[in-house]
């Protein structure tokens, strides 16, 4: 599928295209919609696989709408490799004079997470720097981090941009950003990426509202919970 306002990363090969246009034409089923956004998952896992040093633990941190999709499949990568740990935030994501905050309201952090020297931030679209700047912020103190990779799908091209500006020089330089395409265009009464992932996730994704106004509870942590 040919789009002029999208750019592929070096990152993106046939399979990672092949399946983002899957997503695009996958709207009308939310089933295969959660499908490819697994597979989507596994294949930036396999390509941050390649990047991490063997000995390294890794914490994938994810809001809690991704954790049993995009998350599951970056950590099902990261997992047969490298010690991994799971984070997990219901952000409380809305609009405010000037822009948007995205509180945490309730978070999971798998025991032993403190371990970590990797920090993967996964992200289903990152269209501007809230969600992704606050839950860094909620990790960073509490880890002795060498490398911050910033992981999704799809970005807008003034993101990486917009993120960076957000942290000091002495935290920015950890940042990594691994993704497969970048799209130039942003709805404006909705800030929504066009194209994108193909519209509002929640929806796509089984949900009726943000899972943070919810009593959603993703698998994972209930797996982990569990364990």
């Amino acid at each position: 599928m040919s789009n002029a306002t999208r750019a592929y990363s070096p990152y993106a090969d046939a399979e990672a295209i092949t399946a983002l246009d899957e997503l695009l034409s996958s709207t009308d089923s939310p089933v295969r919609y959660q499908d490819t956004m697994v597979k989507l998952g596994q294949y930036l896992g396999q390509k941050l696989s390649e990047e991490i040093v063997d000995t390294a633990k890794c914490l994938v941190a994810s809001t809690a709408e991704d954790a049993d999709y995009l998350s599951k499949g970056v950590l099902n990568e990261i997992g047969k490799r490298h010690d991994t740990f799971a984070a997990v935030f219901w952000n409380n994501h809305y609009s405010v004079d000037g822009g948007s905050v995205a509180p945490i309201v309730h978070k999971f952090l798998q025991p032993g997470f403190e371990q970590s020297d990797s920090l993967i931030i996964v992200k289903s679209v990152i269209s501007g720097s809230c969600v992704v700047r606050t839950n860094i912020l909620a990790l960073i103190e509490r880890l002795s981090i060498k490398t911050i990779y910033i992981v999704s799908p799809v970005i807008h091209e003034n993101s990486e941009i917009s993120l960076r500006s957000e942290f000091p020089e002495e935290i920015s330089s950890l940042f990594k950003f691994v993704y497969f395409a970048q799209d130039s265009l942003k709805d404006k009464s909705t800030g929504e990426v066009k194209p994108g992932i193909g519209g509002q996730i929640y929806p796509l994704l089984g949900m009726t509202d943000q899972p943070a106004r919810t009593n959603f509870m993703p698998l994972l942590v209930t797996r982990l919970i569990g364990a």
